[in-house]
Parts: structure tokens; C-alpha cells; sequence
């Protein structure tokens, strides 16, 4: 006894105009959306760092620049944690309180040197002073505000 050959149906037709596509197109669509959107966001949020490095790579590193530097940090500082918070910070607790914030920053190693550089007017070592600006570009960089 001999079958009859199958009947295949015809190939259903690749097309983009069904639903799923028009679906999937609008939900890639939004997580494009969504992404630029939190991007924009920090980049504007983030303003306020992109300013702080240039006014640091301002400074002249051959020349005093202790007293710049800290104003900086301290308007960034409060910039991003409030005045209430950073403006009464000085001496030991501000260099604590920028090590605490920020992420692999050792300013207190340098608190004899800052203390007598802010307030006699002691010049620092030009190596104490490289430190100190490399480090307050990390915590420019790091800080968690």
C-alpha cells in the first residue's frame, strides 16, 4: 500500500508590519530613551566636577597654591553636601572628612604641612604639594555626594 505524499503549507511570509515588531521596536525605543535620559542627567548633575578640575588644573604647582586649592575642594565640598555640613569643617576634621568621602584620598598624611602652610603661611615642599594636589583631583573625581 502506497501513502500519499504530505501537504505542506505554504512558508509563512517574513514580514515586519506584525504587532511583536512594532512592540519590541517601541520597548527598545524607550530603553534608548531611558539611557540617555540618566546619562544627560549625571552629565549635568556632574557639572559642577568638570568645573572644580578646571580650576584646579588652573593652579600653578610650581608656586604656592595651598590656599587656592582648599578653596576649591571647599566649594565643591559644599557643592555637594551642603553648607550646613562642610562649612564648619577645618584643621583635622576637613582633612578627615575629605578622606572619608572620597575614594583612595590621603590628606591627613599631610596635616602638619596643611596646617602650617593655611594659617603661618609656610610654604609647602614642592613634592608635599604635588601630593596634595593629586589628591584633591581623586576626591574632585571620587567623592560620593
Amino acid at each position: 500500500m502506497k501513502l500519499h505524499d504530505l501537504y505542506e503549507p505554504a512558508p509563512v511570509p517574513f514580514r515586519f508590519d506584525t504587532p511583536g515588531w512594532f512592540i519590541l521596536a517601541g520597548i527598545i525605543l524607550m530603553i534608548i530613551l531611558i539611557v540617555v535620559f540618566v546619562q544627560l542627567r549625571k552629565y549635568i548633575r556632574n557639572r559642577y566636577r568638570r568645573e572644580a578640575l578646571k580650576k584646579l588644573a588652573s593652579l600653578d604647582s610650581s608656586g604656592p597654591c595651598i590656599m587656592p586649592l582648599f578653596v576649591i575642594l571647599k566649594q565643591t565640598a559644599m557643592h555637594a553636601f551642603g553648607r550646613e555640613k562642610v562649612g564648619p569643617l577645618y584643621g583635622k576634621e576637613w582633612l578627615s572628612f575629605l578622606e572619608e568621602t572620597g575614594k583612595d584620598v590621603h590628606m591627613s598624611d599631610y596635616q602638619e604641612q596643611v596646617v602650617q602652610a593655611l594659617y603661618t603661611g609656610k610654604e609647602m615642599e614642592p613634592d608635599t604639594q604635588k601630593h596634595m594636589l593629586l589628591n584633591a583631583e581623586n576626591w574632585i573625581r571620587t567623592h560620593a555626594g
